[in-house]
């Protein structure tokens, strides 16, 4: 995993094209600050897009574990049961 850039807000302002342009073009994440408080959190878009795609998958994960663990407590019958009546 890489580590974020460090910058200010300053030099955010004062050069924010080439930061931009660094961030699209090297996939780097830079991490904005003011008085060592973080501010913001700059990616590429391609990097928001694997991240929202790996999130989207992980949460169809997760319905999919508690949808087959709902199932697994449910009662189950063997169809020809079901169409004669026996149930």
């Amino acid at each position: 995993m890489q580590l974020p850039i460090l910058k200010s807000i300053t030099d955010i302002r004062r050069d924010a094209k080439r930061v931009f342009e660094q961030v699209r073009n090297k996939n780097e994440v830079v991490l904005v600050v003011k008085n060592n408080d973080q501010l913001s959190v700059v990616i590429s878009p391609d990097r928001f897009q694997s991240i929202m795609d790996e999130n989207e998958a992980l949460w169809e994960e997760l319905i999919m574990t508690k949808s087959k663990k709902q199932t697994a407590k449910e009662l189950s019958y063997p169809l020809k049961d079901l169409l004669s009546g026996k149930v």
